[in-house]
């Protein structure tokens, strides 16, 4: 360690740094284990890293105020994050009324295709296009099916939340008697676009005792909610946790379907993460809040919902009433993509979330742990954990044709020690208390914390994971280049 760019301020934190209070290293060190990662074909093993948190000024949403607009109507939704994936929960009600609906003023009216003298039964929900069927205990002549009936009563299936006359547009099915000896209709549809139905029923004969419980072999009836995900959310609605403006999700496509070009090939084959397009209403709109491409023409950003908030300092914290909406070319996003998901840890905040935290001040190089950026946009960097299981095993060294070398092990608050800067003209020397390395004739370092009887001021250096690890409590660990002149 005799190089000027191998360094590190000592215990960083946000606001202060404290004595790092390290061991010297023992002699039993296990060796690190190398694994080789299953990069794709021509992929060297590096991220590319960048500066931005957020590459939003719209990154942290509201759950609470949301709506969605269907049929032109701004109808109020409870969000929710599911996995990687919004839900907007739509309570379900009557949107229009026909004659079918009022009583019957004409004698002799009868019948399923009637004009009269039917009721609403309830809603259903269901996955746009699948076949569904509707039973009551009838069938085809003694075929018996699920659900019940009395009397002999009638079915009609309409699309959406909506009426519908016999020969109407959002008629889809009619359920009737269809033999002689059974009276319990059942109906056969493909289920509409909107995901929801609406089912009228009533007496063949107005009038008569009737009663109708229907069995459904796909989705839910009766349904008082309708769950919108994935496409469905096209329309939804929401609002930055500051209360200031509305945005609207415009497009949205699952990330197993989205080409990248690191490992694997796919932005999360996992198929539980959507990636949304969204746009900003108001008196400056905007077409895309993800407006900061870094990319030159690297065309409209698309944003992932991820649990937890980052301020401007890129402290996180959990929250119930926010989540953070991240572009993919902002780190936040990035260290998802990279395999951090704050929702592999179940309900509670773990160890992945903690690597994820730790992951975006790599990914910025916030040596510091304060926000502050000490990289250029687009900068290649190997990452590697030491979770149990591993998320990303250690590189295999050395691969080809790049040169990079150990950099440093990272906690949540920043580096946990440091081997070398990323970019020589960017050193993170505006830290407070920034303990730099004292050098003795020889150009040895005489402040190493890795060091017997190491004082306060020492200066927190580590060569390799191992040392990361055992000295300093570091999860998440990069190599990189030390570029510039």
């Amino acid at each position: 360690m005799k190089s000027i760019f191998r360094l590190l301020p000592a215990c960083l934190s946000v606001g202060f740094f404290v004595a790092c209070g390290v061991p010297a290293p023992e002699d039993d060190l296990p060796a690190p284990v190398l694994v080789t990662q299953d990069f794709a074909d021509g992929n060297d093993g590096s991220h590319s890293q960048g500066r931005q948190l957020h590459g939003t000024t719209h990154g942290s949403i509201a759950f609470a105020n949301a709506a969605f607009l269907r049929d032109g109507q701004r109808r109020p939704v409870t969000l929710e994050l599911d996995k990687g994936e919004l839900v907007a929960d739509l309570t379900l009600r009557l949107q229009t009324t026909t004659s079918s609906l009022e009583n019957c003023a004409m004698p002799g009216s009868s019948g399923p295709d009637r004009s009269c003298g039917l009721t609403v039964l309830g809603h259903g929900t269901c996955t746009p296009g699948v076949r569904v069927t509707l039973s009551s205990g009838g069938g085809i002549c003694n075929i018996r099916h699920p659900g019940s009936c009395t009397g002999e009563p009638v079915m009609r299936v309409c699309a959406d939340e909506k009426s519908c006359e016999h020969q109407d547009a959002n008629h889809i099915a009619t359920g009737a008697p269809v033999c002689a000896s059974e009276t319990c209709p059942n109906a056969v549809f493909n289920c509409p676009a909107s995901g929801v139905y609406t089912v009228l029923a009533g007496a063949y004969t107005p009038g008569e005792a009737w009663s109708l419980t229907p069995s459904v072999n796909k989705g839910e009836f009766p349904a008082t909610q309708q769950k919108l995900r994935g496409t469905q959310l096209v329309g939804l609605l929401m609002h930055p946790a500051s209360g200031t403006g509305t945005l609207e999700v415009t497009a949205a496509v699952n990330a197993m379907n989205v080409a990248t070009t690191e490992s694997p090939g796919t932005w999360d084959p996992s198929g539980s993460t959507f990636l949304y397009r969204v746009r900003a209403l108001g008196a400056q709109p905007l077409s895309n809040i993800c407006d900061n491409n870094p990319v030159p023409n690297g065309g409209e950003a698309l944003v992932v919902p991820v649990r937890g908030l980052y301020d401007d300092l890129g402290v996180r914290t959990e929250s119930t009433a926010a989540f953070t909406l991240a572009c993919d070319y902002a780190v936040i996003s990035k260290c998802y993509r990279w395999g951090y998901k704050p929702w592999l840890d179940g309900a509670q905040a773990g160890p992945v979330t903690q690597a994820h935290w730790a992951c975006t001040r790599m990914a910025r190089a916030d040596y510091c742990g304060a926000g502050d950026s000490y990289t250029n946009d687009g900068t290649p960097i190997r990452l590697w954990d030491d979770l149990t299981p591993t998320i990303n095993p250690p590189p295999a060294n050395p691969i080809p044709a790049v040169s990079m070398t150990f950099e440093a092990g990272w906690k949540t608050n920043g580096a946990a020690c440091l081997s070398h800067w990323r970019w020589k003209t960017l050193q993170a020397n505006t830290c407070i208390n920034l303990h730099w390395p004292i050098y003795d004739a020889n150009g040895n370092v005489t402040n190493d914390c890795r060091s017997p009887g190491a004082t306060e001021s020492c200066s927190a250096i580590c060569d390799d994971a191992r040392e990361a690890t055992k000295l300093f409590g570091a999860k998440v660990f990069n190599e990189s280049k030390s570029n510039g002149p």
